[in-house]
């Protein structure tokens, strides 16, 4: 009788667990939508990346306008472009209208002794779209600063 009460405790409690997680990872989901939603009507309804640091020196975009900040690839030619409007990845062009949400995971600066924790402790910009996949800026393929994508993150309003 006991251990069908422990038992019982347990399957509880975990359900309890597994639904407090769900809601708070909701909440904060729904929150970040809400700041979006706050931000961009600031702008008239325009999703625009707000900056108040130096602008990247290069020419404007036609379809998304000045050159905000440039991240440039470690290896290669090639950069992650943000505009006022949008972004340009390789080949991938992005309107930030078409973003439902941004989540950035900071570098650490430890020292990586292992392939496991220099994956573990890797930075990421992640940028979900609201159709196609997922787009990561990964610490391993640009010249990645903490500082600049949470401003990136922060300018877009999530």
């Amino acid at each position: 009788m006991l251990t069908v009460l422990i038992v019982t405790l347990f399957f509880v409690g975990g359900i309890a667990l597994i639904v407090w997680y769900l809601k708070s990872f909701y909440a904060e989901r729904d929150n970040r939508a809400k700041k979006a939603a706050e931000h961009r009507s600031k702008h008239g309804g325009e999703s625009i990346l707000e900056w108040n640091g130096n602008l990247a020196d290069g020419a404007p975009d036609a379809e998304f306008g000045k050159l905000i900040v440039e991240v440039p690839k470690k290896r290669g030619d090639g950069a992650a472009r943000f505009y006022e409007k949008g972004m340009v990845l390789e080949k991938k062009r992005l309107p930030y209208s078409e973003i439902k949400d941004v989540v950035f995971v900071a570098a650490t600066s430890d020292k990586k002794f292992t392939l496991k924790q220099a994956a573990r402790d890797m930075g990421v910009l992640w940028i979900y779209p609201k159709k196609g996949t997922t787009i990561g800026l990964r610490e391993m393929n640009y010249q990645f600063d903490n500082e600049i994508m949470e401003k990136i993150k922060q300018g877009l309003g999530f």
